[in-house]
């Protein structure tokens, strides 16, 4: 069944993006794109009992509450749905589907949509009031080009009529929202474990004597090697190996002293990539040219302090498959922005906080949300 979907997402996927250029308005975007992908996900848009558009939840002339569509589930809204002009989710705020998600109980998905991107938000911070970054984000320029991401297709699973489940979306929203900040600590802890990592680790080992700076120094080595000697063993257990001692060894101690105690603290940023660990991915001309051009912009456009002028040297990238991201010391929490480029060569950036998107010609477009984000980023991180 999940094959048959992924079939037929894949067919919408190049449909949509071929008819994207003709949706020259919302009610176009609508009629070609947004329609024919509740028709994808098994709703019925000509059944008012399930479908309805111009949905109203509003108790006063004062307070007006509605969205471009409602889905209803046995008499009840459960998702409600705001389309815009195809392009244009960066001057779109999530204001109309926030009042409407927030007003009405009974929804449990918000979807914000431009028949390309759509951005699917869950209420986990405090029930029935919805988040501000949404759980997952579905782009189907990235799915014509036959790049399916696992969460973003997951999702979609999840939210097919015959599968949707209200009760759930809330509890699987979460569990994608904790995974994704595991894997980010799990994968800084690997690269470069810090203090606290060292500190915990040395105690679950029962690691004797008082923690020194040279003793929380010469184990931060021994936990970065024992880290790849343990995951080596676990890949090797997925294909049958886990008992061959001779395959998982120790890695031989490198003819070096352990930092000195003056080094910089453990949490320092990491320098950015070239690209990521997986062979497969390859940072391309665009992606470097978007980060070339933050780290040359930002100096511009911040006030003339040479504080903030030091605080750009932790603005860094990371390359994974189908997503390019730039942040600001931390790599999910100090996330700047996402990018993925177009098919037809434009720039397609995502801003964490807000939700919003912007696709471009031009990457001066940015210039104003970049400024915001990075001055928010080191007001929370320092």
């Amino acid at each position: 069944m999940s094959e048959e979907f992924k079939n037929r997402l894949l067919v919408h996927a190049k449909t949509a993006v071929d008819r994207a250029g003709r949706a020259q308005n919302e009610e176009a975007t609508k009629q070609f794109l947004i329609m024919p992908f509740f028709t994808l996900l098994g709703y019925n848009p000509n059944d008012p009992d399930e479908v309805f558009p111009e949905a109203d939840a509003s108790f006063s002339d004062k307070f007006k509450n509605r969205v471009d569509y409602a889905i209803y589930r046995e008499g009840d809204p459960v998702i409600a749905v705001e389309a815009k002009k195809v392009g244009t989710l960066l001057t779109a705020n999530r204001g109309e589907l926030k009042g409407y998600y927030n007003a009405v109980p009974t929804v449990k998905l918000g979807i914000l949509t431009d028949g390309l991107i759509y951005q699917l938000y869950s209420d986990t911070e405090a029930e029935n009031l919805m988040d501000d970054a949404p759980f997952a984000v579905v782009d189907l320029e990235q799915i014509a080009q036959e790049n399916i991401g696992d969460e973003a297709f997951d999702a979609l699973l999840k939210i097919r009529r015959d599968i949707f489940d209200p009760a759930d979306i809330g509890a699987d929203a979460r569990r994608k929202i904790y995974i994704a900040e595991y894997v980010e600590a799990l994968e800084d802890a690997f690269r470069a474990p810090d203090e606290t990592v060292v500190r915990t680790l040395m105690d679950v080992a029962g690691v004797e004597g008082r923690r020194t700076n040279r003793l929380l120094a010469e184990h931060k080595l021994y936990i970065s090697e024992a880290m790849n000697a343990f995951f080596d063993k676990k890949l090797l257990e997925r294909v049958g190996f886990a008992e061959r001692e001779d395959l998982v060894k120790v890695p031989p101690a490198e003819m070096q002293s352990p930092p000195s105690t003056d080094e910089r603290p453990s949490d320092q940023p990491v320098a950015a990539p070239s690209k990521t660990d997986s062979s497969d991915i390859v940072t391309t001309e665009a992606e470097k040219e978007v980060y070339e051009y933050v780290k040359r912009r930002l100096p511009f456009l911040i006030e003339r302090n040479e504080e903030l002028y030091r605080k750009l040297d932790d603005v860094n990238y990371r390359d994974y498959k189908g997503t390019f991201t730039v942040s600001y010391k931390q790599d999910r929490k100090g996330r700047l922005l996402n990018f993925r480029e177009g098919a037809d060569g434009t720039y397609r950036f995502e801003f964490p906080d807000s939700g919003e998107a912007l696709v471009t010609d031009e990457l001066s477009d940015i210039d104003d949300m970049l400024l915001s984000i990075f001055m928010r980023r080191v007001e929370e991180l320092g």
